[in-house]
């Protein structure tokens, strides 16, 4: 099963430089990056609202004076658990980091975020609101499989003229076979490894980072290892290979081959390459070996990646796609010295 994951994401989904402040707001609704149920029939509601290029932090999101509100309504399918509390996130556009401070509250299926603070473009919240809400914390329950309508209202401060944002969210019949989702596990709270800038021929600074699984469950022990371009002609950017034998490397054939990079680079760039991490004696650090920012014990499913970008200025945006799954894209920026 082919699912699109748009969290791509957290991807660029339009091609404006900036969210449109005289139009309706397109939303993409897509399960969060920490959950693989998320948009299920019958599991917990667990969905991120996302603006268009909602990843990209060099795109200005959304400004809240205090008092200002999104009303956010979900379809009467779905089912409001009254013995959980409402629990939203309003994220600037990638995991990890929330802007400051709001509080919400439900009536029925109408869920009201109301900012206590003011939230800017610029300063500790830049680039602003570009994740209406991350539903999630088990106070909703997905309806059966289906195509459902969410709309929200947006007023930048209280009395303000009111924006329509909407957008359609697919709800699954089961649990997909497999997903692979960005994540910042690895960096402190806030920071952001897709969107990078780096000079030319250097590896990136922060390590990439993603949450595998496979039949609803974490997949360890899988790194990356260089492109065979005669039997894996698509993965032009390496593979994603689990260590079978658990030695602690990576062999072909042996192993198994559970996915790929397509890499896309600046034209006539050459040198640019994705590779796991490694130890001091050299054997590569795989999924779930690592432990996230600031926690004691390994993230089950969290796929280190160090990304080096090549000869050329420009973008690189390598897709990470698991077999069976969907595929996610991220974006590193290399300038030049």
């Amino acid at each position: 099963m082919r699912i699109p994951l748009s969290l791509l994401t957290f991807v660029a989904l339009a091609t404006s430089s900036a969210v449109a402040q005289d139009a309706s707001l397109p939303l993409t609704i897509a399960p969060s990056p920490v959950t693989t149920d998320g948009n299920v029939a019958a599991f917990p509601t667990d969905l991120i609202l996302m603006l268009p290029q909602a990843g990209d932090a060099q795109v200005a999101g959304l400004a809240f004076d205090t008092g200002g509100s999104i009303t956010i309504t979900l379809p009467p399918a779905f089912t409001r658990v009254s013995e959980r509390p409402i629990n939203v996130a309003v994220p600037r556009g990638w995991p990890q980091a929330d802007v400051c401070c709001y509080v919400a509250s439900a009536v029925g299926n109408v869920l009201t975020i109301t900012f206590t603070t003011p939230v800017r473009t610029d300063g500790p919240d830049a680039p602003g609101v570009k994740i209406l809400a991350h539903i999630r914390g088990g106070a909703f329950r997905n309806p059966s499989a289906g195509t459902y309508p969410i709309v929200a209202q947006v007023r930048s401060a209280p009395g303000a003229a009111a924006r329509t944002a909407s957008g359609t969210v697919t709800i699954l019949a089961a649990v997909p076979d497999a997903r692979i989702a960005p994540t910042n596990f690895l960096l402190p709270r806030g920071a952001n490894a897709n969107g990078q800038t780096v000079a030319v021929n250097r590896p990136a600074p922060a390590l990439l980072g993603f949450l595998l699984w496979r039949g609803g469950t974490p997949l360890n022990g899988v790194g990356v290892m260089p492109a065979q371009l005669n039997q894996y002609p698509k993965y032009t950017g390496g593979l994603l290979v689990r260590d079978v034998n658990g030695d602690g490397i990576l062999i072909l054939p042996g192993d198994e081959v559970v996915g790929g990079i397509i890499g896309k680079a600046p034209a006539g760039a050459t040198g640019q390459r994705a590779q796991s991490p490694v130890r001091g004696n050299g054997a590569p650090i795989l999924s779930g070996q690592l432990n996230g920012y600031g926690t004691t014990d390994p993230v089950a499913g969290l796929l280190p990646v160090r990304f080096t970008t090549g000869s050329k200025p420009g973008d690189y945006v390598p897709t990470f796609e698991l077999s069976g799954g969907n595929s996610v894209q991220i974006t590193v920026r290399a300038v030049l010295p």
